[in-house]
């Protein structure tokens, strides 16, 4: 009978803990934001009639991140919306139309994804060694966003992380006074 209660009671502090793990697992979770805008560039097109916004994104976990859809001022969808890439160049993503860097790829939101940001040394290294090599390697990432319906106010990025859907709002770069 001792022995009995023994084992219940080991039984019971196990499965507390575990039920402590799980929730501080869900805690970390819903805190953790891997995804960081570090930036905002903006290119107005010759004439003035539109503007192109690109937000700097570095993820900063070590687990790929894969954006599912980007939309602006409440759910509403931009008239333009990319991922931009730039491989083997330490540029940051601008789209700058025309003129735009030819290390920087705009591609489909999902014809690439997030990965790791890489340290200063890294970047280093992949810059130095690039002379010989035919391997492109992702350097730093942007979302393009052009939206002509009203001033933009926030942009809301949707995106996967450690299989899980995670909502990133884009709001402090944006001047609420701005006319498109």
């Amino acid at each position: 009978m001792k022995r009995l209660k023994g084992i219940s009671r080991l039984v019971a502090m196990i499965g507390a803990l575990a039920v402590m793990v799980v929730i501080a697992a869900i805690i970390w979770y819903h805190r953790a934001d891997p995804l960081i805008d570090n930036g905002l560039t903006v290119y107005t097109d010759p004439v003035g009639n539109y503007k192109v916004y690109t937000i700097e994104v570095v993820n900063r976990s070590e687990s790929d991140i894969d954006i599912q859809s980007v939309t602006v001022n409440s759910e509403k969808m931009p008239n333009r919306v990319q991922l931009g890439i730039t491989y083997d160049s330490g540029r940051l993503v601008q789209f700058l139309g025309d003129q735009t860097d030819p290390a920087t790829k705009l591609m489909d939101l999902h014809d690439a994804s997030i990965r790791s940001q890489l340290s200063d040394q890294e970047i280093r290294t992949i810059l130095a060694s690039k002379v010989n090599s035919n391997k492109q390697t992702p350097i730093h990432y942007g979302v393009v966003v052009r939206y002509d319906e009203e001033p933009l106010q926030e942009v809301t990025i949707r995106y996967t992380y450690l299989g899980f859907t995670k909502v990133k709002r884009v709001t402090k770069w944006f001047d609420f006074g701005e006319t498109p």
